[in-house]
């Protein structure tokens, strides 16, 4: 019987489809991890920090400025030092942010590609391509990702690590070697608590497992560990030819600020995580719950389970003991959960497989027409109503010519529309869906709605503003903001400031930029004298006000 959407496929591109996952699955990771990287500043996140990180290591001494980072060490000296040089080799072509933006797609390929390489030493080639695409169809992994910060390195130590561990009882050399690479990334590159993962995940597996307590791995854990010595001396010899007493003001500064991150979990502090779990990781732990269901006691007992547990409960321990008030900081656990809903991911009753297609499906349409709408409602006025609201949340905006970004759009979701009846049915069928569906879904966005996102979310206008108020000469500028603004001040206006308490007597700054809200009557008096205000077009909250000192004491 013919169907209605027949019409659609194509026989070959279907029939390839189906006989080369793999393939089909690079083409999603590469294009789902490099849209969205560039062509936007940077907005108030992790990102408008560590941009203000960069800044101030690119303009002065990297060993220097480095220690003197105000909580710095949230990332290691691995992540700058790959951000700036990406920023040195792309200068020519691409703006700061976007040359450090590409940072973040080594860091995410590499996680998808060990992450994949996992799965296949687990559970073999018919079932390894699938961890890579429940690991990019988690819906909390998509903005934060593209976005400047240390977790993506986070992601690509642990699974390089994970890769390593999984491979290290049939391989203990090669093992071995993968295990000092991811933690040594993990080390290097992001905070000193995030060590206690793999060290937490390599204690629990030697208590569960007999594979763990031989020769052999013992033979791999001495060849990771020499790995992370050579790593770890590496950068230390470079910081005492800068400086003798650098090496040790590092080991210190980085411990403390691990010891000051970890603290006994509360009700609260479990509360926001638990929270945001069931969407952040959806629809993963759809097929986490149902892996572990189908295995079963039995399969509690196989390697191949056991080492995503381990992996969670170590993730969960380290995590629950820190303090995680931003989503990104859940990220880490989607790595187990990805990989534990793969191992019956193929085995959904078919019922449940049709309810996840068009559960897929129909979002993906829904959002489609919704990105169409708001475009159309922004560039062509049309529906009046919500182009009246839009107007509303961003005065003044100006669309300019995006004929182009219109045909590119039109392309896709014909592309998206047609490739829906291209995917055959089978039992993986809902997870591949979701995967594309969320890969266009994201192009669309990029293409079509980032245009006025970022006019509205960007602090460059107003920025620059305020540096336009200064005076070239000038001793010091006082910042009352937050500390993604304050990135933002000494990213966009190439200015350091000092966040100094007013009431300071020694202080000798003669320009304050204050931030509070636009309803706050909070008035600053003697010797500060108003000389600017303003915010972002549009936003009714934050006000920043610019002071100039009337009066200094000698």
């Amino acid at each position: 019987m013919l169907r209605p959407g027949h019409f659609f496929r194509h026989e070959k591109t279907a029939e390839f489809i189906t006989n080369h996952p793999v393939i089909l699955t690079i083409i999603i990771c590469v294009t789902w991890t490099l849209f969205g990287l560039i062509g936007h500043d940077p907005w108030k996140s992790e990102e408008a920090v560590f941009m203000g990180y960069l800044s101030q290591l690119r303009n002065g001494d990297f060993y220097f400025e480095f220690f003197n980072l105000k909580n710095g060490t949230l990332a290691g000296p691995l992540f700058y030092g790959v951000a700036l040089g990406s920023i040195e080799i792309f200068s020519p072509l691409l703006v700061a942010h976007d040359a450090a933006r590409l940072t973040m797609a080594i860091w995410l390929l590499s996680a998808l590609f060990f992450i994949g390489l996992t799965g296949n030493e687990l559970w073999g080639r018919t079932q390894s391509w699938l961890a890579p695409l429940l690991l990019l169809g988690s819906v909390g992994l998509l903005v934060k990702s593209h976005q400047i910060s240390a977790t993506p390195l986070l992601l690509s130590g642990l699974a390089i690590f994970f890769y390593g561990l999984s491979t290290a009882p049939r391989l203990s050399s090669i093992g071995g070697l993968w295990l000092g690479i991811g933690i040594s990334i993990i080390l290097l590159g992001t905070t000193l608590q995030n060590i206690f993962i793999p060290i937490i995940t390599i204690a629990l597996m030697t208590l569960t497992n007999f594979r763990y307590r031989g020769l052999r791995f013992l033979s791999s854990l001495f060849i990771g560990g020499l790995m992370v010595l050579v790593f770890t001396g590496v950068w230390l010899t470079i910081l005492y030819k800068n400086d003798p007493l650098l090496p040790l003001q590092w080991i210190f500064l980085t411990w403390d600020e691990a010891i000051k991150l970890f603290r006994t979990p509360s009700i609260d502090d479990l509360a926001y995580p638990a929270s945001i779990l069931p969407w952040f990781t959806w629809p993963t732990w759809i097929f986490v719950f149902w892996s572990l269901w189908i295995e079963g006691r039995e399969g509690l007992k196989r390697k191949e389970l056991q080492l995503p547990i381990m992996l969670w409960i170590s993730i969960t321990l380290v995590l629950g003991c820190a303090d995680i008030n931003k989503e990104s900081g859940l990220m880490p656990i989607l790595l187990p959960f990805a990989l534990i809903g793969s191992i019956a991911a193929t085995r959904i009753p078919r019922g449940g497989s049709n309810a996840l297609y068009w559960f897929a499906v129909m979002t993906a349409l829904c959002f489609t027409l919704a990105a169409w709408v708001y475009f159309s409602a922004s560039y062509f006025g049309f529906p009046q109503d919500l182009s009246d609201h839009l107007s509303k949340l961003q005065p003044g905006y100006q669309p300019g010519d995006r004929s182009v970004d219109i045909f590119i759009a039109a392309v896709l979701s014909t592309t998206w529309f047609l490739l829906l009846f291209n995917i055959k049915r089978r039992s993986e069928r809902p997870i591949v869906i979701w995967a594309i569906n969320l890969t266009f879904g994201w192009m669309l966005a990029v293409i079509l709605l980032f245009h006025w996102i970022d006019e509205r979310k960007t602090y460059a206008p107003m920025v620059r503003s305020i540096t336009s108020n200064l005076d070239i000469e000038r001793d010091c500028i006082i910042t009352q903001v937050g500390p993604a603004q304050k990135g933002l001040i000494a990213y966009f206006g190439e200015i350091e400031t000092t966040d100094i308490y007013l009431d300071n007597e020694n202080q000798n700054c003669n320009y304050l930029v204050y931030q509070d809200r636009w309803d706050d009557d909070h008035q600053i008096g003697s010797p500060w004298s108003l000389i600017w205000e303003g915010g972002r077009p549009g936003d009714r909250t934050e006000r920043y006000r610019l002071f100039r000192r009337e009066m200094r004491s000698k």
